[in-house]
């Protein structure tokens, strides 16, 4: 399990098997599918590349952090598990993007981002 962190590097968020999870390690939010990542629109909301999640205009909006020890492991896998698996099953609109790498920022939130429809 990995930190995703903000550009002020404050961890946001975890990666845990391709599956974008809350601080509190309860709670999906999104899921990484090959390199795009989804959230709870079911569309792709950007790609996962050098490090970085970036946004569909290339900005990042979010980078991968220290890989946590296996203390700070998730208490509820099978439940995140399975609510990842149905989040997959919704996805339908899976078109691989195109994104030009920027070295800036977006201004959106990461969790936000993720969480609308």
């Amino acid at each position: 399990m990995n930190s995703i962190v903000n550009k002020e590097g404050k961890v946001i968020a975890y990666l845990y098997q391709n599956v974008i999870i809350d601080v509190e390690k309860k709670k999906v939010l999104g899921v990484l599918l090959g390199n795009c990542f989804f959230g709870k629109s079911k569309a792709p909301l950007g790609k996962f590349f050098k490090e970085a999640f970036r946004k569909k205009n290339g900005k990042i909006i979010g980078k991968l952090g220290d890989k946590l020890i296996e203390d700070n492991s998730i208490k509820n896998d099978l439940e995140i598990i399975k609510t990842a698996w149905s989040s997959l099953l919704d996805i339908k609109d899976h078109v691989c993007i195109f994104i030009e790498e920027k070295k800036e920022w977006t201004k959106k939130d990461f969790i936000e981002l993720l969480t609308e429809e």
